[in-house]
């Protein structure tokens, strides 16, 4: 979650919406304009969206928690972006606390069908990490109306006309689907809160994107009965956010969740420490969320309207049982979706090779990995010269266990894209205990392919340790922190330093 303690206004973008809509007709006059869909990649449980900083490629991550657009400090620099001081009273506050911004302004900034001239961006000194730019946030998101469709790998901007208060769920056809109202919600407190219980105690929740996990607060579960001592709790490392702290959060049994007639029985949340002031949330629902569902926010009326995927919603690497009843069925009053009655039917279920890819990785993401190398199969052979198809299966083959398969893939996407610095650091981590001087080989050519500012550096730095080769990680150690100063994670960094120096 990302939250603005004061709002402030940094400056006018010329925004300019892609040409081309199609339109979906109810039998009423409400009337939904369909923009172009968006192509979303799930890394690792983050909703990745392909952009241009003036004119350069560069990824970010769709981040309904966020009020505004994000870049690392790190990036910053790499883009050769300008930077500014926010006022000394303006400050942002994210589950690491607050801090007072620099602002970064690009020339030109393109993002799913959208066009910004002078753009501004607020500057973390945390990295985002996986070759991320930065997050992409509800400046841009509140647009329009937004239906998420992750499991399928797209996004899409709806524009709604004469709807009033017609149910906006037009996928959902004959089956049914949940409402939640959003409250709090309005252009100037943009965070997505809607109400929900666990363990039959009611919580307030903030939808949010770019968390990859859902994350309980500790105030909330202990209202719900569950402490980080309580039976079955176990630590489940720190989290980072926005702010500068690491926040420490424990896996914990839950008897039941429920939101918008959906119960999902005898699952695990993360709870922890996290710091939403002046939301009224207790609760992030993140990215598992959105990959169980398909998602519809209604901004046009603080609505969001919800249908369940099936699978794991909260364990998605744990073999818990599946959640059990989704949404009970609805009622002969429930209206039914405004565009049942759909002139021109919208699927986004994949007919193409990057369709194919992307819902791959959806599948990969929820450790589904024998549909996700289904997937990713169709897509390397609808594309056979497409390097980043043969490195997402190889991804899915390693963490499935099958290391053979996934070398092989691996070896495929650098003999077709040489110049994959992340594809040869996915073979050294691989290769670094079985191979160690083929890992050396690959290391040494991400150090010479990759960007200096690249987070990427600090694994780097670890794996060069791996290898004894302790010259190479204080080089790659030096190059982090130079660009990395305020990061939380620097003192991890200080200290994998001073242990390569002193091994060397």
């Amino acid at each position: 979650m990302r939250h603005l303690g004061i709002m402030a206004t940094l400056g006018r973008m010329a925004i300019l919406l892609a040409a081309g809509t199609s339109t979906v007709l109810a039998a009423n006059r409400c009337k939904l304009m369909m923009f172009p869909p968006v192509p979303v990649k799930m890394e690792s449980m983050r909703p990745v969206v392909a952009a241009r900083i003036d004119g350069v490629p560069a990824r970010f991550i769709v981040d309904t928690g966020s009020f505004f657009d994000f870049l690392s400090s790190a990036v910053a620099a790499q883009y050769k972006l300008p930077l500014s001081y926010a006022p000394p009273w303006f400050y942002v506050r994210g589950v690491g606390g607050a801090f007072n911004p620099r602002i970064a302004t690009a020339k030109r900034f393109a993002v799913a069908g959208i066009t910004a001239r002078d753009a501004q961006f607020l500057v973390d000194n945390n990295d985002f990490r996986g070759g991320v730019a930065g997050i992409l946030g509800q400046n841009i998101l509140r647009l329009a109306d937004v239906d998420f469709d992750f499991a399928d790998g797209v996004l899409r901007f709806v524009k709604p006309r004469h709807c009033g208060s017609e149910m906006l769920a037009y996928w959902a056809g004959k089956e049914p689907f949940g409402v939640v109202d959003l409250h709090w919600t309005s252009k100037r407190r943009p965070a997505l809160i809607g109400k929900a219980e666990v363990n039959g105690h009611r919580i307030e929740v903030m939808f949010d994107t770019g968390s990859w996990r859902s994350i309980l607060s500790l105030d909330a579960a202990r209202r719900a009965g569950i402490t980080p001592g309580s039976p079955g709790v176990v630590p489940a490392g720190r989290s980072i956010g926005l702010g500068n702290r690491m926040v420490k959060v424990w896996a914990a049994p839950v008897a039941e969740f429920e939101i918008g007639d959906e119960k999902i029985e005898h699952t695990h949340l993360l709870i922890g420490d996290i710091d939403l002031p002046g939301t009224g949330a207790d609760m992030l629902l993140g990215s598992d969320f959105f990959l169980a569902h398909h998602v519809y926010v209604a901004y046009s009326q603080n609505k969001l309207y919800f249908t369940y995927n099936g699978g794991p919603v909260f364990d998605l690497n744990g073999q818990h049982p599946a959640p059990a009843a989704a949404h009970a069925p609805p009622s002969a009053t429930t209206p039914r979706p405004a565009a049942q009655a759909a002139a021109v039917p919208i699927s986004d279920a994949p007919t193409d090779a990057s369709g194919f890819m992307r819902r791959g990785m959806a599948e990969a993401s929820r450790a589904e990995y024998p549909q996700a190398i289904a997937d990713l199969t169709r897509a390397c052979a609808l594309e056979p010269a497409d390097a980043g198809c043969r490195y997402q299966r190889g991804l899915a083959y390693w963490r499935s266990a099958h290391p053979k398969r996934a070398l092989a893939d691996l070896d495929a996407a650098i003999r077709l894209q040489p110049n994959d610095f992340e594809a040869h650091l996915a073979r050294a981590r691989l290769e670094m205990a079985r191979h160690p001087q083929a890992a050396e080989t690959d290391l040494d050519t991400v150090d010479r392919l990759a960007p200096q500012q690249d987070f990427l550096r600090l694994p780097l730095a670890r794996l060069y340790g791996d290898a004894g080769e302790y010259a190479g990680a204080v080089h790659q150690y030096d190059l982090w922190i130079d660009y990395h100063r305020h990061d939380v994670r620097l003192p991890y960094a200080l200290s994998g330093r001073c242990g390569a120096e002193a091994a060397s």
